[in-house]
C-alpha cells in the first residue's frame, strides 16, 4: 500500500511539473513595437546591454503607467513594425517614426512628441555640400522604409539610393567609402558622429518632422490613453527630463551649418 501510495504522488508530483513547464505567460501587457538600432530613441545598452534603452522608451513607460499594465518591448526591423502593429503583435509602435499621410492610412497615429529633421553625414576632408542640389547623383545610404529613404530618393535618385535595415549599417557603408552620404535623422546622426570622428554631420534646408506613437487603426480607447500620458508628461516637466537625459548636441567640429 505505501508502494503504491508513493508511486501515485510521484506520478502526480511529476505531471504537475510537466503542467508548469508548459504553463505559458499569462500576464497582460502594453506591448511596444521598436527598432534598438536608432539612438538616442532605442539602442541595447543596461547592464549587459542587452536591454532596450532610451527615449523613446521612457516615453513608453509613462504610457503604460497610465494604461495601468507592465511595458513588454518587442525589437524588429523598422519595415517590419507597422506590418505587426496590423497584425495585433504589438499594441503601439514607438520608434522615432514620423507622422507622414502614407502612414496614416494604415495606423492611427498620437499627437505629435517630438520634432526632429534629417541631416546628412559624410566623411570629414571630403566634399560638404551647400545645398541639397549638391547631393543630385551622389549614392547616398538610408534606413530603409524611414522619411529619409523618400527625402534622398527625391534629391538624387532611387537608382543612386543605397538602402540597409538599420540606420547603424548606413553609417558602416559610409566609413567604408562605398557611399557618398547618409541622409538620416539629425539625434542618430549626431550619436554616430560623437561616436566616429570621421563623420561630419551637415545640415541642410530639410522640412522639419515629428514623431508620433502608432497604434492600430480604429483602437480609439488606446490612443486617447496615449496622448493623455504624453499631456501629462509635456505639463509635469517629464518629458523635459527625458530630453536632457538621452539628447545630445552636435560636436562643434563635426558639423556644418549651410543653406538654401
Amino acid at each position: 500500500m505505501k508502494r503504491f501510495l508513493f508511486g501515485s504522488l510521484t506520478v502526480l508530483a511529476m505531471a504537475a511539473l510537466l503542467a508548469a513547464c508548459g504553463k505559458k505567460d499569462s500576464t497582460k501587457y502594453l506591448v511596444m513595437g521598436t527598432n534598438a538600432e536608432f539612438p538616442p530613441f532605442e539602442t541595447l545598452g543596461g547592464a549587459n546591454s542587452s536591454e532596450v534603452v532610451g527615449f523613446d522608451v521612457e516615453v513608453a513607460r509613462a504610457i503604460a503607467a497610465k494604461v495601468g499594465l507592465p511595458l513588454k518591448i518587442e525589437d524588429m526591423k523598422f519595415d517590419s513594425l507597422l506590418p505587426a502593429l496590423s497584425a495585433g503583435k504589438v499594441d503601439m509602435v514607438l520608434a522615432g517614426m514620423t507622422i507622414t499621410p502614407e502612414r496614416a492610412q494604415n495606423v492611427d497615429f498620437s499627437a505629435p512628441y517630438y520634432k526632429a529633421t534629417q541631416v546628412v553625414l559624410l566623411l570629414a576632408g571630403g566634399f560638404i555640400p551647400e545645398s541639397k542640389d549638391d547631393l543630385k547623383g551622389k549614392t547616398i545610404a538610408v534606413q530603409l522604409g524611414t522619411t529619409g529613404d523618400g527625402v534622398a530618393a527625391e534629391i538624387t535618385g532611387q537608382e543612386n539610393v543605397r538602402p540597409f535595415t538599420s540606420a547603424m549599417d548606413a553609417v558602416v557603408e559610409l566609413m567604408n567609402s562605398k557611399v557618398d552620404c547618409v541622409v538620416i535623422d539629425e539625434q542618430p546622426a549626431i550619436q554616430f558622429a560623437k561616436k566616429n570622428p570621421e563623420l561630419m554631420l551637415v545640415r541642410l534646408a530639410f522640412d522639419d518632422e515629428f514623431y508620433g506613437v502608432a497604434v492600430k487603426k480604429g483602437n480609439a480607447e488606446l490612443l486617447a490613453q496615449i496622448n493623455a500620458a504624453l499631456a501629462e508628461i509635456a505639463a509635469d516637466g517629464r518629458n523635459d527630463q527625458f530630453v536632457d537625459q538621452w539628447m545630445v548636441q552636435a560636436p562643434a567640429a563635426a558639423a556644418a551649418e549651410a543653406a538654401e
